[in-house]
C-alpha cells in the first residue's frame, strides 16, 4: 500500500515537471521574441502584466538565465522521477525504457508543442508568464548578481553590444508590412524617405548656382518686382559686383510693402536680410532644425572653397520626404522621359547612380562627377555643344547633348544599344 502511494506521488510529480518544462520553454520563446517596441505599446494600453514584462525586457540576460535554470531543474527532476517509476515496474531494465519515454515526452510536451504555441500567441503568453518569471528571477537574484559581476569583470564591453533594432531590420519590417497589406506602397516609400533623410546632404537637394535667380544689390525696387512677378519666387539671393558674392536675401513681402508705402528712398540693400551660409556637405536633417530655430526658409550653399554653390530651401528638404511639391508657378516635367524603346531624354542634373537604379543600366560612376551632365563633360574634356555625342563603349550606351543653357547642359538623350542577337537583354 505504501509503495502504491509513493508511486502515485512520483507520477504526479513527473507530470508537474513535464508541465513546468513546457511552461519554461514557451516562456522563453514568448519573452525573447516580443520586441521592446511592442512591450512599450502594451504598457501604454495598460494591459495586465505589461509592467512586469517591461521590467523583464530591460534585462534580457536575466530572462534567459532564469528560464534556463528553471528548465534544467525540472528536466533533471522529470528524468529522475521517470527512472524511479520505470524501475518500480520493470526493474533494472526500466532505466533504458525511462530514457526513451522521457525523451519522447519532453520533445512533444516540453519543447515542440509549447514553443509552437508560444510562437503563435507571443503577446498574450508573454503577458501571462511575465509575473511568474519575474518572481522566480527575484528568488534567483543571488545567482543573477554573480552573473552580472562576472559579465562586468570579464566579458563584454558595453560599447561592443549590437543595437536592439537596426535600420536594416526596420526596412525589412516595412517590406514585410507592405507584402502583408498592412502598409501601403505610398506609406512604404515615405518611410524609406524618412530613413534616408538623415543621410542626405545639402548638395543632393540644393538648386545649383546656374539655376539660381539672383538680383544685383544696385537694382531698383521696380526691377525686383518684375523678377518676382516673372519667376513666382518669394525670396531671391542678392549679390554684389559678381554672382559669387552673395550678400543678402530679398523677400517679396518687404519689396511690396516698401512700394505700397511709396518709400522711394528705400533700396534693395535696405530691405535685404543677412543670409545663412552653409557647406554643401551639411546633412539636411540638421539644417532643417537650424532653419526652424532661426525662422528662415532659405540658406545659401558654399562649396569646399567657399564659393557660391547654390541655394536650398525648406521646401527642397521637405520634398525628400513627401515628394515633389508643385505650385501654380511650377511646370511639372519628369526627370526621365522615354521617347521610344531604349531611348530616354533625361535631365542633365540627374544623378548617375539614381539613373542606373531607375533604368537598370550601368553608366560609369566616378568621384569627379555625380550628374549625367558631369559624365558627358568628363568624357569630352570640354564644354560641349548641342548635338555632341559620347559613346560609352564599356556599357554600349550613347549619350547625346540635346539642350544647352549657356555653358550648361540641360538635357541629354540616353540611347541603350540593343543586345547582339542571341544575347539576353
Amino acid at each position: 500500500m505504501v509503495v502504491v502511494d509513493i508511486l502515485t506521488v512520483e507520477i504526479i510529480l513527473f507530470i508537474v515537471c513535464l508541465l513546468l518544462s513546457g511552461f519554461f520553454s514557451s516562456s522563453e520563446v514568448a519573452l525573447i521574441s516580443i520586441t521592446r517596441a511592442k512591450v512599450r505599446a502594451l504598457v501604454g494600453q495598460g494591459r495586465k502584466g505589461a509592467g512586469a514584462l517591461d521590467s523583464l525586457k530591460k534585462s534580457p540576460d536575466h530572462i534567459l538565465i532564469t528560464i534556463l535554470i528553471g528548465n534544467n531543474i525540472v528536466n533533471v527532476a522529470a528524468a529522475a522521477l521517470a527512472t524511479a517509476i520505470a524501475i518500480e515496474f520493470y526493474g533494472d531494465a526500466g532505466v533504458g525504457i525511462a530514457t526513451g519515454v522521457v525523451v519522447l515526452l519532453m520533445l512533444i510536451f516540453g519543447e515542440i508543442g509549447p514553443k509552437m504555441y508560444a510562437a503563435r500567441n507571443t503577446e498574450s503568453l508573454a503577458l501571462r508568464v511575465a509575473r511568474p518569471i519575474q518572481g522566480l528571477s527575484k528568488v534567483l537574484y543571488p545567482l543573477l548578481w554573480l552573473f552580472d559581476l562576472a559579465k562586468q569583470r570579464f566579458a563584454f564591453s558595453p560599447g561592443l553590444t549590437e543595437p536592439a533594432v537596426t535600420e536594416a531590420e526596420i526596412k525589412e519590417w516595412i517590406d514585410v508590412g507592405e507584402e502583408e497589406g498592412t502598409i501601403e506602397q505610398e506609406e512604404r516609400e515615405m518611410l524609406y524617405s524618412v530613413l534616408r533623410f538623415g543621410d542626405t546632404t545639402v548638395r543632393e537637394v540644393m538648386t545649383p548656382r546656374f539655376d539660381v535667380v539672383l538680383i544685383d544689390d544696385t537694382s531698383t525696387l521696380e526691377g525686383a518686382i518684375n523678377i518676382f512677378n516673372e519667376t513666382g519666387f518669394s525670396r531671391i539671393p542678392v549679390f554684389h559686383d559678381h554672382m559669387d558674392n552673395v550678400v543678402g536675401l530679398l523677400n517679396v513681402k518687404d519689396v511690396f510693402a516698401a512700394v505700397f508705402r511709396q518709400r522711394s528712398n528705400v533700396t534693395i540693400k535696405d530691405l535685404m536680410y543677412e543670409p545663412y551660409f552653409i557647406p554643401e556637405s551639411k546633412k539636411i536633417d540638421e539644417l532643417l532644425k537650424e532653419l526652424q530655430v532661426k525662422k528662415m526658409h532659405m540658406a545659401v550653399v558654399l562649396d569646399e572653397y567657399g564659393s557660391f554653390a547654390g541655394i536650398v530651401t525648406v521646401e527642397d528638404m521637405l520634398e525628400e520626404l513627401v515628394g515633389e511639391i508643385m505650385d501654380e508657378f511650377d511646370e511639372e516635367e519628369p526627370e526621365v522621359q522615354q521617347i521610344e524603346d531604349g531611348v530616354y531624354v533625361v535631365d542633365a542634373r540627374a544623378w548617375v547612380d539614381r539613373l542606373n537604379e531607375d533604368l537598370e543600366i550601368d553608366l560609369p560612376e566616378n568621384e569627379s562627377y555625380e550628374s549625367v551632365g558631369g559624365l558627358v563633360i568628363d568624357r569630352l574634356g570640354h564644354i560641349p555643344r548641342r548635338g555632341e555625342v559620347v559613346t560609352l563603349e564599356e556599357t554600349a550606351i550613347t549619350l547625346v547633348v540635346m539642350q544647352m543653357r549657356g555653358r550648361r547642359i540641360t538635357k541629354v538623350k540616353v540611347i541603350l544599344s540593343p543586345p547582339a542577337q542571341g544575347e539576353p537583354r
